[in-house]
């Protein structure tokens, strides 16, 4: 996994990783919480054979890249411009899942002129504004606990990280693994790709938990904008079994943008969409596959 890191504007270092193919079309990919640039590799293969160079940042404070103290999702679009400069990207394709979502959103508002595509799988909705009502009872527990015992949260992180180490077989992760879904659990049994998951949560969580609750600060925020103000296509992507970012926030996210398209599978839940759907999701944002047929479509 080729890794690399260069010097943003403010000082601060930015790290990265590549997957695909060095010579395609750039897309940037925006991993999900807590998670890394570790994640893109998920999408490797299917890059790879869709001539996709495939760019994947750690947030700031997260993995390679440095600390930003007070980040909000509004510096996203200067820090996406550095890093597409420094890798000489003039026009790109943005994909992010789940908490990766509303950095495709801002890119959205901020850079349409720059944009090929955009694309969003499961994606984390404003919680401000739509409430936590429908998440993972365990995110609603971590939101909690952030705001009335940010100190206990941290420590949660670190025993999560610890438990992460473990077999998806064994408990506690056994236990876990029961809450999710069926194809979600098939394909995180799969050879390789729970241990995918693994090292990239363990990566967003190398610098200690307080990076991490940064990051999560940013969903739990004002945004700073209004998603009805984009104007430009977002496609989402969802599957109607999804525990985790249940499929009613990304209907309504998209009934508030002009230029949203929607793909619903009934069978797939919050792992099984991407992973599954990879190459699918891959091929419609690069415009070869205009009509996607998903489960229970």
């Amino acid at each position: 996994m080729p890794e690399h890191t260069f010097t943003l504007s403010n000082g601060l270092k930015l790290g990265y990783s590549e997957y695909g193919d060095p010579r395609g079309e750039v897309m940037f990919y925006f991993h999900g919480w807590p998670s890394s640039h570790v994640q893109g590799s998920l999408f490797d293969e299917p890059a790879k054979k869709n001539r996709i160079r495939l760019i994947c940042p750690d947030r700031p404070g997260i993995g390679l890249s440095d600390f930003q103290t007070g980040r909000t999702l509004l510096d996203w679009p200067d820090t996406l411009t550095q890093l597409a400069a420094h890798v000489g990207a003039d026009n790109y394709h943005v994909l992010g899942w789940s908490g990766g979502g509303p950095y495709v959103l801002i890119t959205a508002l901020k850079l349409p002129k720059r944009l090929l595509s955009a694309s969003i799988i499961c994606g984390a909705p404003p919680l401000k504004f739509l409430g936590d009502r429908d998440m993972f009872w365990l995110y609603r527990l971590m939101i909690q606990l952030r705001r009335c015992f940010p100190t206990i949260l941290g420590t949660v992180l670190s025993l999560g990280g610890m438990a992460a180490k473990g077999s998806p077989n064994k408990a506690p992760l056994r236990w876990l693994m029961k809450l999710l879904g069926v194809e979600d659990r098939r394909v995180l049994l799969l050879p390789g790709i729970y241990d995918v998951v693994r090292d990239a949560t363990l990566g967003a969580l190398n610098r200690g938990p307080r990076s991490v609750i940064a990051d999560a600060d940013i969903y739990l925020s004002e945004w700073g904008f209004e998603v009805s103000q984009i104007n430009f296509p977002i496609h989402f992507w969802h599957g109607k079994q999804d525990r985790n970012i249940a499929w009613t926030y990304t209907d309504r996210i998209a009934s508030l943008i002009p230029e949203a398209t929607t793909e619903w599978s009934d069978i797939d839940g919050h792992y099984s969409m991407p992973i599954t759907h990879a190459e699918r999701i891959l091929t419609t944002a690069l415009r070869k596959e205009t009509s996607v047929s998903l489960p229970g479509q």
